[in-house]
């Protein structure tokens, strides 16, 4: 028996590439989508912890001004290492550009025990003593040190010079999730700068073997009750996996395309299979073969397809997951290298789903084979049952019908469930349309093919109808254009919609910071400049009627505040009324959200209260801004008078040159923490990230198209072998290769313009309930490229009529007077 299954595999290639190629490239992409999450989860987990390491508990002083020491933590069983870390803070001055350097320092010993750092080229930490520092790779390449140069870093507003001893990898101490670079100083060193005698800025600590970070703390709190210390978990392991989980959703919803695909393939090919043995089946059933014996041989080949794609797979997919952490690696703007991790259930579970799928999608075809009377399995005469087409018209046009109209009807909490009916429906409907579109279709291609192509298109036309082989790569063509165009388009708006935040707003460049009256005089004296706008800011202190707000703004000018953050007002003449009220009284405008949130109406009068003072306002305005996530705003003057207000801590500016601005207010902050940036420069940040997501799953997309190219083929293979016979016969009576090599091609793209114009229809459609059921949440619509449909549509057709070279290669090879014997 195996003897036989591997004589079937090795003498039919072309049929076991294909199959070979839908089982590999849906385990491969399956692997990736478990894996790169997992992945994904292991860098943000490694980067939060960054100094930590290992160690995933923080003691340290209330008071910034005191330090802890290693003596203060008690020696307990759960307690594994404990290190002591100082910490400092310095900037570096190169070209008008201030980077933010945080120093530390710690004995060697204990840091290299939960996060020995790696130097460039490896290596050991040796005679690291004075004024010697070690920097990151990423912040020497940056600007061009090396090791053995100078550096001069203002601590506290003081030059002081460190030569570079080594370069370290942006690895370990060095890795950060925050702007700027991390520094390593000898203990002694920076003792000496902070003026230090004994203790620490921070102790971290690691748990012994078996002991949970919140089990630690708990111990340590009960030991140290009565100190002023502060015990912390370091890192959020929950945020993580959430977030982790995020960033791999789209590549799971590629899976889920493949997967739909490659059941489809893996079905079409056991129709191949199943019409090509059944003179064998026959020959096995009229000796005396049961069932049960036929249905085995046929599983088991499949069995062997499913695990030889698995096994091949597998590494495949190591290889594409290695490709894609690396771009994103790289993409990032923290520059962090995103760890391959790849854990037994994700190899168990994508190998286990490759032979699952294969044994199931082959089982329905080999099943009804195997039940056929001998006489009609030896005529090759396979029966199906045909449902009514004007009750798959009626079902398919009503479903198609809801689906449209059910997102616009929905509101609140069942817009989501909607939009989900709506778009499984979209498809459902459209794959039960697709047979009867196409036979509408090739009624009326007939004649016009007739006067084209001649008597080879009219043939053409005919042979598309009631071929459900036809129909099939319509289907798969729609499915794989249509998910190319709706990944492409929603990424495209991800893309746009994250990196493009102060689209339609005025401003040019922005400070986060704390900065006094004067400050903001400066910078309004500056050559160059058009408009500043200096803000109040409270961020989770004001408190309204039962809520509290998460930021509350203060400005003197509503009307440029609206301009430079581009609020969009819930009605018309809302803005001049709210710029007018502003001026006047105690007003205050509410974001939407913030407004539904609360249960508030404009023209509400609402009390604010935070620990300095209270007084009421009245609601003027609402509006929604994608430039800003502040939920109220209120006049400065009000801010000062009610609430205390003092320093600005936002400032938005327009300048001739924005970017020579920026420089002098880096300049006027100094050493004071701040974090300034031109919008451009945020622009081009924001890319970097998202794009190191979008890039890979754009790609992936390819492999989509690559599925549907290869379960074409099959489903051309299939029609060819459905009409072998049929066309032994024409060739007999004078059918020329040119001529069917015409006919092939006429139905290839007939079938590829169907597919194409289907998909295209249905995927704007789709994006249509999308962006229906997310606009609630967003300020803008999608621009919709006409060029990523046709684009997408012209690769659908292109697939088709490059299949088809295959079933014509195989009709040139046909031997006339077998094929006529046979009959």
């Amino acid at each position: 028996m195996l003897k036989y299954i591997l004589t079937n595999v090795k003498e039919r290639k072309t049929r076991t590439i294909v199959m070979m190629l839908s089982i590999l490239l849906s385990t491969v992409l399956l692997f990736v989508s478990f894996s790169i999450g997992t992945s994904y989860e292991n860098a943000q987990r490694k980067m939060a912890r960054g100094i930590a390491g290992t160690a995933t508990v923080s003691v340290s002083p209330k008071d910034a001004n005191h330090v802890v020491d290693l003596n203060d933590i008690p020696e307990l069983s759960s307690v594994q290492t404990k290190v002591g870390l100082l910490k400092g803070r310095a900037l570096y001055h190169e070209n008008g550009y201030y980077e933010t350097i945080d120093l530390i320092a710690s004995d060697l010993m204990l840091l290299n025990q939960i996060n020995k750092p790696r130097l460039v080229g490896g290596g050991e930490i040796k005679d690291f003593t004075g004024n010697q520092i070690i920097l990151p790779d990423r912040f020497t390449l940056k600007y061009g040190i090396k090791k053995g140069d100078t550096v001069t870093l203002q601590i506290g507003g003081i030059p002081t010079s460190f030569e570079v001893a080594e370069i370290a990898c942006y690895d370990t101490v060095f890795l950060r999730h925050t702007r700027g670079a991390t520094a390593l100083l000898p203990k002694s060193t920076l003792e000496e700068i902070l003026q230090y005698e004994n203790g620490y800025s921070e102790i971290l600590i690691e748990p012994a073997m078996g002991v949970s970070a919140d089990e630690l703390i708990d111990t340590l709190l009960k030991e140290l009750s009565d100190s002023s210390l502060v015990v912390s978990k370091i890192v959020n392991e929950t945020q993580i996996a959430a977030d982790a989980r995020q960033k791999s959703m789209p590549f799971f919803l590629i899976s889920f395309f493949s997967l739909t695909m490659s059941v489809f393939i893996i079905y079409s090919s056991y129709k191949v299979i199943t019409l090509d043995r059944l003179p064998i089946i026959g020959t096995f059933r009229s000796i005396g073969a049961t069932q049960k014996a036929v249905i085995r041989i046929l599983m088991l080949e499949s069995a062997l397809y499913g695990c030889i794609g698995g096994i091949i797979g597998i590494p495949l997919g190591i290889g594409v997951l290695k490709l894609i952490l690396q771009g994103m690696g790289k993409s990032l703007s923290q520059g962090i290298e995103i760890p391959m991790v790849i854990t037994g259930t994700a190899v168990l579970l994508s190998f286990g789903v490759a032979v699952t799928v294969s044994m199931l999608s082959a089982w329905i075809p080999v099943r009804c084979a195997s039940r056929l009377p001998i006489k009609s399995v030896i005529l090759g005469v396979i029966g199906e049952r045909h449902m009514p087409n004007r009750f798959i018209a009626i079902i398919g046009v009503l479903l198609f019908a809801v689906s449209v109209i059910l997102p616009e009807a929905a509101s609140g909490g069942m817009l989501y469930l909607a939009g989900g009916f709506s778009l499984l429906g979209l498809i459902v409907a459209t794959i039960l349309l697709i047979p009867l579109i196409a036979n509408l279709l090739s009624k009326c291609l007939e004649r016009v093919y007739a006067v084209i192509w001649g008597n080879e298109g009219m043939l053409a036309s005919r042979n598309m109808r009631d071929n459900k082989n036809i129909t099939q790569n319509i289907t798969l063509l729609f499915i794989s254009i249509s998910a190319v165009i709706a990944i492409t388009v929603v990424g495209n708006f991800v893309n746009t919609y994250i990196t493009d935040v102060f689209n339609g707003a005025e401003l040019q460049g922005f400070a986060d910071g704390e900065m006094n009256r004067d400050f903001a005089r400066q910078i309004e004296k500056m050559d160059g400049i058009e408009k500043v706008l200096p803000v109040y800011v409270f961020n989770h202190e004001m408190q309204c009627e039962d809520i509290v707000f998460s930021r509350l703004e203060a400005t003197d000018n509503l009307e440029w505040y609206t301009s430079m953050l581009n609020l969009h007002y819930t009605k018309k003449d809302m803005e001049s009324f709210a710029i007018s009220e502003f001026s006047k009284t105690r007003s205050i405008v509410l974001s939407e959200d913030c407004l539904k949130r609360a249960g508030f109406r404009n023209g509400d009068i609402v009390t604010l209260v935070n620990g300095v003072g209270s007084n009421s306002y009245a609601i003027v305005g609402s509006f929604k801004s994608r430039a800003t996530d502040v939920e109220a705003v209120i006049p400065s003057a009000y801010a000062v008078l009610d609430f205390g207000a003092s320093n600005y801590n936002f400032l938005a500016y327009t300048a001739a040159d924005p970017d020579s601005i920026m420089v002098q207010i880096r300049d006027l902050f100094g050493s004071t923490q701040n974090w300034s940036r031109t919008v451009e420069e945020f622009n081009a940040d924001a890319l970097s990230t998202v794009g190191a997501f979008l890039k890979p799953m754009h790609s992936m997309t390819y492999f989509i198209l690559l599925l549907a190219a290869v379960g074409i083929v099959n489903n051309l293979l299939i029609n060819y072998m459905q009409k072998q016979r049929t066309i032994a016969m024409y060739k007999s009576v004078g059918l020329s290769n040119r001529q069917n090599i015409k006919i092939t091609f006429i139905e290839s793209f007939t079938s590829g313009i169907i597919g194409a114009f289907v998909a295209i229809t249905v995927s704007f459609l789709e994006i249509q309930t999308i962006f229906l059921v997310a606009g609630p949440k967003i300020s803008m619509l999608p621009e919709l490229d006409f060029r990523v449909f046709l684009s997408a549509g012209t690769m659908g057709v292109m697939i088709t009529l490059i299949g088809s070279v295959v079933p014509i290669t195989k009709s040139r090879k046909m031997k006339l007077v077998e094929e006529i014997k046979f009959e």
